[in-house]
Protein backbone atom coordinates (compact mmCIF):
# COMPACT_ATOMS: atom_id res chain seq x y z
CA UNK A 1 0.00 0.00 0.00
CA UNK A 2 2.75 2.42 0.71
CA UNK A 3 4.80 1.34 -2.33
CA UNK A 4 1.11 2.54 -4.08
CA UNK A 5 0.62 5.96 -2.20
CA UNK A 6 4.50 6.89 -3.34
CA UNK A 7 3.95 6.14 -6.86
CA UNK A 8 0.73 8.05 -6.92
CA UNK A 9 2.72 10.79 -4.85
CA UNK A 10 5.59 10.65 -7.37
CA UNK A 11 3.41 10.88 -10.17
CA UNK A 12 1.48 14.28 -9.06
CA UNK A 13 4.79 15.44 -8.10
CA UNK A 14 5.69 15.08 -11.67
CA UNK A 15 2.52 16.52 -13.09
CA UNK A 16 2.83 19.40 -10.83
CA UNK A 17 6.17 20.19 -13.07
CA UNK A 18 4.14 20.46 -16.37
CA UNK A 19 1.46 22.34 -15.42
CA UNK A 20 3.23 25.74 -15.91
CA UNK A 21 4.44 24.41 -19.44
CA UNK A 22 0.55 23.13 -20.27
CA UNK A 23 -0.97 26.56 -18.99
CA UNK A 24 1.80 28.55 -20.97
CA UNK A 25 0.66 26.45 -24.08
CA UNK A 26 -2.66 27.30 -23.54
CA UNK A 27 -1.85 31.15 -22.98
CA UNK A 28 -0.16 31.31 -26.30
CA UNK A 29 -1.20 28.64 -28.77
CA UNK A 30 -4.37 27.05 -27.75
CA UNK A 31 -6.63 29.98 -26.88
CA UNK A 32 -5.33 31.97 -29.69
CA UNK A 33 -5.88 29.70 -31.83
CA UNK A 34 -9.26 29.05 -29.96
CA UNK A 35 -10.11 32.95 -30.34
CA UNK A 36 -9.10 32.71 -34.49
CA UNK A 37 -11.65 30.51 -34.90
CA UNK A 38 -14.80 31.71 -33.41
CA UNK A 39 -13.55 35.37 -34.97
CA UNK A 40 -13.62 33.57 -38.34
CA UNK A 41 -17.33 33.48 -38.18
CA UNK A 42 -18.18 37.04 -37.30
CA UNK A 43 -18.30 40.39 -38.79
CA UNK A 44 -15.92 41.65 -36.09
CA UNK A 45 -14.23 45.11 -35.13
CA UNK A 46 -13.34 47.61 -32.39
CA UNK A 47 -17.11 48.22 -32.02
CA UNK A 48 -18.84 44.80 -32.50
CA UNK A 49 -19.01 41.52 -33.40
CA UNK A 50 -21.92 40.73 -35.62
CA UNK A 51 -22.41 36.47 -36.62
CA UNK A 52 -21.91 35.75 -40.18
CA UNK A 53 -21.20 31.90 -40.22
CA UNK A 54 -19.81 31.27 -43.24
CA UNK A 55 -19.89 34.54 -44.98
CA UNK A 56 -16.05 35.74 -44.46
CA UNK A 57 -15.39 32.32 -46.76
CA UNK A 58 -18.01 33.01 -49.31
CA UNK A 59 -16.05 36.67 -49.44
CA UNK A 60 -13.12 35.17 -49.79
CA UNK A 61 -13.82 33.14 -52.80
CA UNK A 62 -14.51 36.29 -54.62
CA UNK A 63 -11.71 38.10 -53.29
CA UNK A 64 -9.42 38.88 -56.09
CA UNK A 65 -6.67 39.96 -54.19
CA UNK A 66 -6.76 37.34 -51.84
CA UNK A 67 -6.45 34.63 -54.48
CA UNK A 68 -3.30 36.37 -56.20
CA UNK A 69 -1.85 36.73 -52.67
CA UNK A 70 -2.21 32.89 -52.30
CA UNK A 71 -0.58 32.41 -55.86
CA UNK A 72 2.41 34.27 -54.76
CA UNK A 73 2.69 32.47 -51.67
CA UNK A 74 2.90 29.24 -53.80
CA UNK A 75 5.29 30.87 -56.02
CA UNK A 76 7.35 32.47 -53.35
CA UNK A 77 7.62 28.81 -51.28
CA UNK A 78 8.31 26.69 -53.90
CA UNK A 79 10.94 28.79 -55.58
CA UNK A 80 12.25 29.56 -52.24
CA UNK A 81 12.41 25.55 -50.55
CA UNK A 82 13.95 24.58 -54.09
CA UNK A 83 16.57 26.78 -53.90
CA UNK A 84 17.53 26.57 -50.52
CA UNK A 85 17.57 22.61 -50.87
CA UNK A 86 19.35 23.00 -53.94
CA UNK A 87 22.27 25.49 -52.68
CA UNK A 88 22.52 24.23 -49.27
CA UNK A 89 22.51 20.43 -50.41
CA UNK A 90 25.35 21.45 -52.87
CA UNK A 91 27.51 23.85 -50.36
CA UNK A 92 26.93 21.22 -47.73
CA UNK A 93 28.51 18.13 -50.33
CA UNK A 94 31.63 20.95 -51.21
CA UNK A 95 32.09 21.32 -46.99
CA UNK A 96 31.88 17.45 -46.31
CA UNK A 97 34.92 17.17 -49.00
CA UNK A 98 38.60 16.46 -47.55
CA UNK A 99 39.46 20.74 -47.35
CA UNK A 100 41.89 21.84 -45.63
CA UNK A 101 40.52 21.90 -41.77
CA UNK A 102 41.31 25.80 -41.78
CA UNK A 103 39.21 26.70 -44.59
CA UNK A 104 36.42 24.26 -43.84
CA UNK A 105 35.97 26.15 -40.54
CA UNK A 106 36.15 29.86 -42.22
CA UNK A 107 34.06 29.19 -44.68
CA UNK A 108 31.76 27.76 -42.45
CA UNK A 109 31.49 30.35 -40.48
CA UNK A 110 31.36 32.63 -43.14
CA UNK A 111 28.43 30.93 -45.01
CA UNK A 112 25.98 30.75 -41.66
CA UNK A 113 25.84 34.82 -40.82
CA UNK A 114 22.91 35.48 -43.06
CA UNK A 115 21.27 32.58 -40.91
CA UNK A 116 22.35 34.76 -37.81
CA UNK A 117 20.72 37.90 -39.28
CA UNK A 118 16.48 38.81 -38.31
CA UNK A 119 14.62 38.86 -41.02
CA UNK A 120 13.65 42.59 -40.59
CA UNK A 121 17.70 43.33 -40.53
CA UNK A 122 18.41 41.24 -43.73
CA UNK A 123 15.47 42.84 -45.29
CA UNK A 124 16.94 46.19 -45.11
CA UNK A 125 20.44 45.21 -46.34
CA UNK A 126 18.59 44.17 -49.51
CA UNK A 127 16.56 47.24 -50.05
CA UNK A 128 19.68 49.13 -49.87
CA UNK A 129 21.72 46.92 -51.98
CA UNK A 130 18.50 47.26 -54.50
CA UNK A 131 17.97 51.06 -54.56
CA UNK A 132 18.26 52.52 -57.81
CA UNK A 133 22.24 53.81 -56.58
CA UNK A 134 22.49 51.19 -54.54
CA UNK A 135 25.28 48.34 -54.70
CA UNK A 136 23.85 46.18 -57.33
CA UNK A 137 23.26 48.69 -59.73
CA UNK A 138 26.60 49.96 -59.14
CA UNK A 139 28.32 47.08 -59.57
CA UNK A 140 26.26 46.00 -63.03
CA UNK A 141 27.18 49.66 -63.89
CA UNK A 142 30.92 48.89 -64.33
CA UNK A 143 29.95 46.12 -65.94
CA UNK A 144 28.83 48.00 -68.22
CA UNK A 145 25.59 46.01 -68.40
CA UNK A 146 22.92 48.90 -67.23
CA UNK A 147 22.95 52.60 -67.19
CA UNK A 148 23.26 54.01 -63.62
CA UNK A 149 21.46 57.08 -65.23
CA UNK A 150 18.70 54.23 -66.04
CA UNK A 151 19.32 51.95 -63.04
CA UNK A 152 16.34 49.57 -62.81
CA UNK A 153 14.16 49.95 -59.73
CA UNK A 154 14.07 46.16 -58.29
CA UNK A 155 11.94 46.96 -55.37
CA UNK A 156 9.60 49.36 -57.41
CA UNK A 157 9.00 47.17 -60.38
CA UNK A 158 6.29 45.07 -60.90
CA UNK A 159 7.59 42.54 -62.86
CA UNK A 160 11.15 42.28 -60.34
CA UNK A 161 9.65 42.38 -57.13
CA UNK A 162 8.72 39.35 -56.07
CA UNK A 163 11.79 38.10 -57.09
CA UNK A 164 13.48 39.77 -55.24
CA UNK A 165 12.42 38.98 -51.97
CA UNK A 166 12.77 35.59 -52.88
CA UNK A 167 15.94 36.61 -53.70
CA UNK A 168 16.60 37.65 -50.01
CA UNK A 169 15.13 34.82 -48.37
CA UNK A 170 17.39 32.60 -50.54
CA UNK A 171 20.37 34.30 -49.27
CA UNK A 172 19.07 34.42 -45.70
CA UNK A 173 17.59 30.80 -45.44
CA UNK A 174 20.24 28.68 -47.15
CA UNK A 175 22.62 28.23 -44.21
CA UNK A 176 20.20 26.25 -42.27
CA UNK A 177 19.70 23.94 -45.12
CA UNK A 178 23.55 23.53 -45.46
CA UNK A 179 24.30 23.56 -41.72
CA UNK A 180 21.69 20.50 -41.33
CA UNK A 181 22.49 18.78 -44.38
CA UNK A 182 26.02 18.26 -43.44
CA UNK A 183 25.48 17.29 -39.89
CA UNK A 184 23.25 14.38 -42.30
CA UNK A 185 25.87 13.83 -44.41
CA UNK A 186 29.03 13.57 -41.53
CA UNK A 187 26.42 10.92 -40.04
CA UNK A 188 26.58 8.52 -43.04
CA UNK A 189 28.79 5.35 -42.55
CA UNK A 190 32.02 5.10 -44.47
CA UNK A 191 31.95 1.60 -45.02
CA UNK A 192 28.85 2.17 -47.22
CA UNK A 193 31.13 4.39 -50.21
CA UNK A 194 33.54 1.97 -49.05
CA UNK A 195 31.99 -1.17 -50.45
CA UNK A 196 30.57 1.04 -53.27
CA UNK A 197 34.21 1.97 -54.54
CA UNK A 198 34.97 -1.86 -54.12
CA UNK A 199 32.10 -2.49 -56.78
CA UNK A 200 33.21 0.28 -59.26
CA UNK A 201 30.49 2.57 -58.56
CA UNK A 202 31.20 6.14 -60.18
CA UNK A 203 30.41 9.29 -57.82
CA UNK A 204 27.02 10.15 -59.32
CA UNK A 205 26.56 6.37 -58.77
CA UNK A 206 27.42 7.19 -54.91
CA UNK A 207 25.39 9.97 -54.80
CA UNK A 208 21.92 8.78 -56.28
CA UNK A 209 22.48 5.59 -54.22
CA UNK A 210 23.95 6.25 -50.57
CA UNK A 211 23.85 9.67 -50.16
CA UNK A 212 20.12 11.01 -51.21
CA UNK A 213 18.23 7.87 -48.95
CA UNK A 214 20.91 8.14 -46.64
CA UNK A 215 20.04 12.39 -46.46
CA UNK A 216 16.40 11.11 -46.73
CA UNK A 217 14.96 11.70 -42.96
CA UNK A 218 17.12 15.28 -43.10
CA UNK A 219 15.62 16.19 -46.15
CA UNK A 220 12.06 15.34 -45.28
CA UNK A 221 11.87 17.62 -41.94
CA UNK A 222 13.95 20.59 -43.31
CA UNK A 223 11.80 20.99 -46.51
CA UNK A 224 8.62 20.64 -44.17
CA UNK A 225 9.74 23.31 -41.36
CA UNK A 226 11.17 25.78 -44.77
CA UNK A 227 7.88 25.27 -46.22
CA UNK A 228 5.59 26.00 -43.41
CA UNK A 229 8.40 28.93 -42.06
CA UNK A 230 8.36 30.62 -45.74
CA UNK A 231 4.54 30.02 -46.96
CA UNK A 232 3.72 32.42 -43.55
CA UNK A 233 6.85 34.47 -43.87
CA UNK A 234 6.00 38.44 -43.28
CA UNK A 235 8.62 39.93 -42.03
CA UNK A 236 11.30 40.31 -45.64
CA UNK A 237 7.85 40.65 -48.00
CA UNK A 238 6.48 43.78 -45.42
CA UNK A 239 10.14 45.36 -44.90
CA UNK A 240 11.26 45.08 -48.57
CA UNK A 241 8.03 46.31 -50.29
CA UNK A 242 5.27 46.20 -48.40
CA UNK A 243 3.60 43.83 -50.73
CA UNK A 244 3.84 46.39 -53.35
CA UNK A 245 4.05 47.83 -55.84
CA UNK A 246 0.56 47.33 -57.03
CA UNK A 247 0.18 44.34 -55.07
CA UNK A 248 2.93 42.56 -56.91
CA UNK A 249 4.68 41.10 -53.90
CA UNK A 250 1.57 40.23 -51.99
CA UNK A 251 1.84 37.08 -49.85
CA UNK A 252 -0.94 35.41 -47.40
CA UNK A 253 1.17 36.79 -44.50
CA UNK A 254 0.40 40.81 -45.56
CA UNK A 255 -3.27 40.26 -46.66
CA UNK A 256 -3.74 39.52 -43.15
CA UNK A 257 -1.44 42.12 -41.40
CA UNK A 258 -3.64 44.63 -44.12
CA UNK A 259 -6.84 43.28 -43.21
CA UNK A 260 -6.48 42.76 -39.62
CA UNK A 261 -4.36 45.92 -38.54
CA UNK A 262 -5.30 48.16 -40.87
CA UNK A 263 -8.53 48.20 -42.03
CA UNK A 264 -9.92 46.59 -38.60
CA UNK A 265 -11.67 43.86 -40.42
CA UNK A 266 -11.00 40.99 -37.65
CA UNK A 267 -13.01 38.91 -38.63
CA UNK A 268 -12.27 39.01 -42.14
CA UNK A 269 -8.60 38.60 -41.67
CA UNK A 270 -9.03 35.73 -38.77
CA UNK A 271 -10.97 33.76 -42.04
CA UNK A 272 -7.90 34.42 -44.14
CA UNK A 273 -5.42 32.93 -41.59
CA UNK A 274 -8.05 29.79 -41.43
CA UNK A 275 -7.54 29.19 -44.62
CA UNK A 276 -3.73 29.25 -44.24
CA UNK A 277 -3.60 27.38 -41.39
CA UNK A 278 -5.50 25.08 -43.07
CA UNK A 279 -3.47 24.85 -46.33
CA UNK A 280 -0.16 24.01 -43.83
CA UNK A 281 -1.83 21.59 -42.15
CA UNK A 282 -3.07 19.53 -45.51
CA UNK A 283 -0.08 20.00 -47.32
CA UNK A 284 1.95 18.38 -44.42
CA UNK A 285 0.11 15.89 -43.45
CA UNK A 286 -0.03 14.74 -47.25
CA UNK A 287 3.79 15.08 -47.51
CA UNK A 288 4.94 13.48 -44.34
CA UNK A 289 2.56 10.53 -44.89
CA UNK A 290 3.77 10.15 -49.07
CA UNK A 291 7.24 10.30 -47.10
CA UNK A 292 6.64 7.97 -44.39
CA UNK A 293 5.11 5.42 -46.98
CA UNK A 294 8.19 5.66 -49.74
CA UNK A 295 10.06 4.90 -47.00
CA UNK A 296 8.59 1.47 -45.34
Amino acid sequence: MSTFRNRFRDEILAYSFLWPSLLILVALLIYPLGDVIRLSFYDSNLKRETWVGLGNYVALLNDPLFWKAFGQTVVFTAASVVLHLVIGLGLALLLNMQLNQTFRSLARGLLIVPWLLAPTVAGMIWVLMLAPFGVLNGVLARLGLIDINFAPSWLGDPSTALGSVTAMNVWRAFPFFMVMLLAGLQAIPKHLYEAADIDGASGLQKFWHITLPQLRGVITTIVLLDSIWTFRAFDPVFVMTGGGPAHASEVLATVIYFDGFQKLRFGYASAEAMVMFIVLFVVSAVYVRRTLSKEQ
